[in-house]
């Protein structure tokens, strides 16, 4: 009866697999190409990136770098009621006294100013805007590379779980069968009760891990919605088929890296950033020049003044030369700092585009490694095949015993393994190879 139980819920796990990744049920099947889709629409690190992307494109305008004129506009009108007396020193002047004169005064102005020169520094921060604007590009593209990547390689993951999963389950079938068998011939008295219990003790192991490789591939499904940016609780599944390209080729790759890598971009862009400041704090130097001119209006009615009304209107205008003297210093440290932040952006590029090659070089290294080693190992598979398919039909006439057969079993099942753990790994090295050579995303128009 405890035989009849484990058979039943090894069926129902086996059937419930079949009827999840069947395209015909609620289930669907999910390709690599609308994974990334997916998150690249949904995934939250790229929404994040893309309002920085905003807020860079908002600031890069002409006007946040001082190249356009300031208009300012300004009224005022006060009133005020007083008692007032007003004695004049010439005795022929009558003293004014006055109890609640009311005092009126109306004034409103219409200013422009705008600055000549500066010593450059409004055209630098123009400049620095830019390549802010830049820098917000290469950011989401690099952040959009990185959820590909993350997709890619979860989505890989899935599908190492799901032919994890298919092996268990082959391996359960050839158990059962084994058990069944040892189960037949030792009620006839062709096997001994240990050979018929090692038989029963294989399928129960090998049900655990059945068990065990589902659980596994379940999680991992969730964790591909995740990084996708939708519910992990979502019903999709994955494609078990992988392919990659034979020919790549190390040195166009090295070429489009140093080219499109978004992150050496990135650590360019800064080195550009930095010279902009050298060249700003070095505007300090410069004397300023700025110009304003409007038209000025004020009016006053004063009941208690030897002049009741007073009225002034007309254009105004006027040139300011600024030039420091003395600021304690703070010019040249600023130039002094911006010096050195450019000769760190220069050892970061460096590092970078060492780091860079590094990471090809590897990469590249253990795609041609695992391309061999596959090779190999899918001789291994075919040689395991055939010795089980012989240890088999020696069990069968009883030229072997059930231990054998199980280490038969065992081979074929490390090298299915073995073959399918290989092909990812290759795809996850030519993935990351095209990680690396700025090549998952289209690159970002250079503004320089």
């Amino acid at each position: 009866m405890k035989v009849f139980k484990l058979i039943l819920l090894i069926s129902l796990i086996s059937l419930a697999r079949l009827n999840a990744q069947d395209p015909d049920s609620l289930a669907r099947v999910l390709s690599l190409e609308e994974a990334i889709n997916i998150a690249l629409e949904n995934n939250f690190d790229i929404q994040i990136a893309r309002n920085d992307l905003q807020i860079a494109q908002n600031n890069n305008v002409v006007g946040n770098a001082g190249l356009l004129p300031r208009v300012d506009l300004n009224g005022g009108y006060d009133y005020s009621s007083n008692d007032a007396k007003l004695t004049f020193a010439n005795p022929e002047q009558p003293p004014i006294e006055a109890s609640g004169a009311v005092t009126k005064a109306l004034a409103g102005t219409a200013i422009v100013r705008y600055n000549l020169y500066s010593g450059g520094s409004r055209l630098n921060t123009l400049r620095q805007l830019e390549n802010l604007n830049y820098i917000g590009q290469l950011q989401l593209r690099a952040s959009m590379e990185l959820t590909i990547l993350n997709v890619m390689d979860q989505y890989l993951t899935s599908v190492a779980r799901l032919a994890e999963l298919n092996l268990r389950e082959e391996s359960v079938i050839i158990s059962l069968d084994r058990y069944q068998r040892a189960k037949e011939n030792y009620a006839f008295g062709a096997f001994s009760k240990v050979e018929f219990l090692n038989a029963e003790v294989d399928l129960r192991n090998d049900s655990t891990s059945l068990i065990d490789a589902r659980l596994r591939f379940e999680n991992s499904l969730k964790n591909l919605n995740n990084v996708m940016g939708i519910s992990p609780d979502s019903v999709l599944y994955v494609a078990d088929e992988i392919s990659y390209n034979e020919n790549l080729d190390l040195g166009l790759m090295l070429d489009e890296a140093l080219m499109q890598n978004s992150n050496y971009l990135i650590s360019r862009a800064n080195m550009d950033l930095s010279e902009l400041d050298v060249k700003i704090a070095r505007a300090n130097y410069f004397p300023t020049l700025d110009f304003s001119g409007g038209y000025i209006y004020s009016k006053s009615d004063n009941e208690a003044s030897f002049i009741t009304t007073s009225r002034n209107n007309g254009w105004t205008t006027g040139l300011t030369l600024s030039y420091n003297i003395f600021n304690g210093g703070n010019t040249r440290r600023a130039e002094r700092n911006a010096k050195i932040r450019t000769e760190t952006s220069q050892v970061m590029i460096e590092k970078t585009e060492n780091q860079l090659k590094t990471d090809l070089l590897t990469n590249f290294n253990n795609f041609e490694t695992n391309k061999e080693l596959l090779a190999l190992t899918i001789r291994n598979l075919e040689l395991a095949e055939a010795n089980y398919q012989r240890s088999q039909e020696a069990f069968t006439t009883g030229e072997i015993t059930g231990l054998q057969l199980r280490e038969a079993q065992l081979n074929l099942l490390s090298a299915r393994f073995n073959v399918i753990q290989l092909r990812i790994q290759t795809k996850v090295s030519e993935v990351n190879l095209y990680y690396l050579s700025g090549t998952l995303v289209e690159p970002v128009e250079n503004l320089n």
